[in-house]
């Protein structure tokens, strides 16, 4: 869980390195479920794979809510957090349930999912406010990525660094096609509809008391 947090406080940060001068945050629409997004994130020293989607929804009383799925997948790792949340997946008003899985692609070995209280990833939550904050969207423009064309917000700048910024209100989640600097960069890679949930099993609960064999 520590690895996870570490991996978004370095997406937070590589964020806000370059766009400190932003305040009120503005984000893509809210995704529908079944739609995800992914992106490549890079670093002098770091390399993830990202990616976020909605994987469900189920009824909590009279409330809506939805499971949100988040991937970080680098060379040897995939961390997992499902989380069953109301409202804005990015910042929830609430947190009903939250699932963990943690896999090994190299050593092959199982990884169970455990499901954990919801505060044991707070760290996570408030990363995922932070990440990405833009309160100037740019000059408006067509801006072609990856072989599609997008209506999007481009901003350049060259001091204190020089950077670019491309945002598209029409993206779920982030909104973000690509956020550039000297040595870091968050790009789009594609996204879509028809997610599933990567985490199929039933989760171990972290609160369920382990039996031995003298106890059974």
């Amino acid at each position: 869980m520590r690895n996870l947090s570490n991996i978004l406080l370095f997406l937070t940060l590589f964020v806000l390195t370059r766009s400190s001068v932003y305040g009120d945050c503005k984000r893509g629409r809210l995704p529908e479920v079944g739609e995800w997004v992914t992106y490549n994130i890079s670093s002098e020293r770091t390399k993830i794979e990202l990616k976020l989607s909605i994987v469900g929804e189920e009824m909590i009383g009279k409330e809506r809510a939805m499971w949100f799925e988040m991937i970080a997948r680098t060379g040897e790792l995939d961390f997992i957090i499902k989380r069953l949340v109301i409202g804005d997946p990015l910042k929830p008003s609430k947190v009903h349930r939250q699932i963990v899985k943690i896999i090994n692609k190299r050593m092959g070995d199982y990884s169970p999912a455990i499901e954990t209280p919801v505060g044991e990833t707070r760290d996570v939550e408030n990363n995922l406010k932070d990440f990405p904050c833009l309160d100037k969207l740019g000059e408006k423009g067509t801006y072609k990525h990856r072989g599609k064309k997008y209506d999007a917000y481009i901003t350049k700048t060259e001091k204190p660094i020089k950077s670019l910024i491309v945002f598209s209100t029409d993206l779920p989640f982030f909104g973000i096609i690509k956020i550039e600097s000297e040595n870091s960069k968050i790009e789009l890679i594609d996204y879509g509809k028809g997610a599933t949930t990567q985490i199929t099993e039933e989760p171990f609960r972290l609160d369920t008391p382990i039996q031995n064999e003298e106890q059974k």
